[in-house]
């Protein structure tokens, strides 16, 4: 579905936006992880050619 995708790549950009916001790396390292968790789902998406 596309509305998947899109929510997936959003909450990537929010992870990531969070860890540029803070100092801790280990939080940082965490929400980085979390990004690409969701990229990936989102790129394994029925619809990830669109």
């Amino acid at each position: 579905m596309k509305d998947e995708k899109t929510r997936l790549l959003a909450e990537a950009r929010r992870c990531r936006g969070l860890a540029a916001s803070i100092t801790d790396p280990e939080v940082i390292d965490r929400l980085a992880a979390l990004a690409e968790e969701y990229e990936r789902r989102a790129n394994a998406s029925p619809d990830a050619k669109d």
